[in-house]
């Protein structure tokens, strides 16, 4: 529960100016620029300094934040004590989610933890991978799901898994082997990739950050004839011919796909997608978030 007059000023200091705060905030400007009149005029102080550009929050503005994230957290903390005393008979989780995974890994956990906890509510938030991080940082979601790596400091993170990453070279491509009908470590040198077409995935997803450290290893340089949102989109467009891709192997395992088109491994060690639940560094986690990650762990160690 974050008190709305801090929202509006953390905009206003996001944003450095009234309109494009309001904007952010989906309000428009005569009704920020009065609801913080009134808000100074009640607290007698004020919290913006309206006379520098950007603006900035006055001494005021600045204790005012605090004093409303101090609020915050003994709010948190309260809701969290409470869902712990009714034993999860009511609670809320919001869980982020790589897209990937949610289409890929969800089925695989979420229904038994529906089971052993039914009064929990769930919302799921699909979103790349930079913007659950930010999501995180601004409370907005509980805990996440998604992959490695992981970029901001103030998060941590717990390995659910390791599955191999494959170069998908289709039929009929000049680096393709029709010997290789199973998966295989790169018989090429890398290098052989450079300039290539690849199909990737559009920037911020999880996936396409591996894949980039992964071209930029090798220093590639690849011409990206399309990005898609959707891995299926680039596995088939790939298979089909119109570029080289990267796919996890849940791709192929969980669908059984059959393809005509080589599967390379790369590295050494060889590239993994790592799936983790990541969280805000130092912050307690809900103890509706505790049994999530619990559980979860606990389905994966059997696989």
């Amino acid at each position: 529960m974050k008190d709305l007059s801090a929202q509006y000023l953390d905009a206003i200091l996001e944003h450095g100016n009234i309109s494009q705060a309001a904007k952010a905030l989906f309000i428009s400007q005569p009704y920020l620029s009065k609801y913080i009149k009134n808000l100074e005029t009640e607290l007698g102080v004020e919290l913006v300094n309206r006379q520098v550009t950007p603006l900035i929050l006055t001494y005021a503005g600045e204790r005012y934040l605090s004093y409303m994230k101090e609020i915050d957290e003994k709010y948190l903390k309260m809701k969290h004590e409470f869902e712990a005393i009714s034993h999860f008979k009511k609670g809320r989780i919001v869980l982020g989610i790589n897209p990937i995974l949610a289409s890929y890994t969800l089925y695989q956990f979420l229904p038994s933890f529906i089971k052993t906890y039914p009064g929990l509510e769930i919302e799921l938030v699909e979103e790349s991978a930079s913007e659950m991080e930010s999501l995180l940082l601004q409370n907005k979601i509980d805990i996440c799901l998604n992959m490695l790596p992981i970029t901001n400091p103030e998060l941590v993170y717990e390995k659910l898994y390791e599955e191999n990453l494959y170069l998908v070279v289709p039929k009929g491509h000049r680096l393709h082997d029709a010997k290789y009908k199973e998966p295989k470590h790169i018989p090429f040198n890398p290098k052989f990739l450079n300039h290539e077409r690849f199909v990737l995935l559009k920037p911020g997803l999880g996936l396409r950050r591996l894949t980039d450290q992964i071209l930029e290893h090798y220093r590639i340089e690849s011409e990206i004839v399309l990005e898609t949102q959707n891995i299926e989109n680039a596995f088939r467009l790939s298979n089909s011919g119109l570029g080289l891709t990267i796919i996890p192997e849940c791709v192929i395992e969980r669908d059984n796909v059959e393809t005509e088109a080589n599967l390379f491994t790369m590295g050494n060690p060889i590239y993994k997608n790592t799936v983790v639940i990541s969280y805000v560094k130092d912050v307690p986690l809900s103890p509706a978030a505790v049994a999530f990650l619990q559980m979860t762990k606990e389905i994966y160690k059997r696989y």
